[in-house]
């Protein structure tokens, strides 16, 4: 019908929140993750979320007096139906942690609800994920090879977050 659009994409930035993956420090009280309100201010959130994987997508940061920096933003749509936007740096630990573990899911359970933990070794956050089988959630288990302790390389990254997101396509 004329004069009427389609606010589907509208709708779906202004729902969008972005939640800061940083350390933990002594005002965050342990929590991994914050929202950054207008006026600065930050509210802690919990270091579990329960949602679905929408996509990863890899923004470059542009800084008036700094190289530009790329960070991995993680798209997902929690129980409650509200869009959230993990952010942290595309080359840290955070983002291999990640991305380690999508990588050893098969499409079935990453078409499922997921359960996003974020835990602390030493100054690094990391995350652990957990997939919705039967009814309970079970934490992805990764094969010895995987504790290397280095990064992934850069195409390693892409294919990872192709793979997450051309999966995330077919299930729609």
């Amino acid at each position: 019908m004329s004069g009427f659009i389609d606010e589907t994409q509208e709708l779906q930035q202004s729902m969008m929140t972005i939640l800061f993956m940083s350390g933990a420090s002594e005002s965050s009280n342990g929590i991994f993750s914050c929202l950054l309100l207008d006026d600065g201010l930050r509210i802690w959130v919990p270091n579990s979320l329960r949602c679905w994987l929408v996509d990863l997508s890899i923004k470059t940061q542009q800084y008036e007096s700094y190289d530009p920096v790329e960070k991995l933003l993680i798209r997902v749509t929690a129980s409650d139906g509200t869009t959230y936007v993990y952010r942290c740096g595309f080359d840290s630990w955070t983002a291999t942690s990640f991305l380690t573990q999508l990588k050893h899911m098969t499409r079935k359970q990453l078409a499922d609800q997921v359960t996003i933990t974020l835990r602390s070794k030493g100054r690094a956050t990391f995350l652990d994920l957990s997939y919705c089988e039967n009814g309970a959630f079970q934490r992805v288990q990764l094969p010895e090879s995987a504790f290397t302790g280095e990064k992934l390389g850069y195409e390693d990254k892409l294919d990872i977050i192709s793979y997450v997101n051309t999966t995330s396509q077919d299930n729609e």
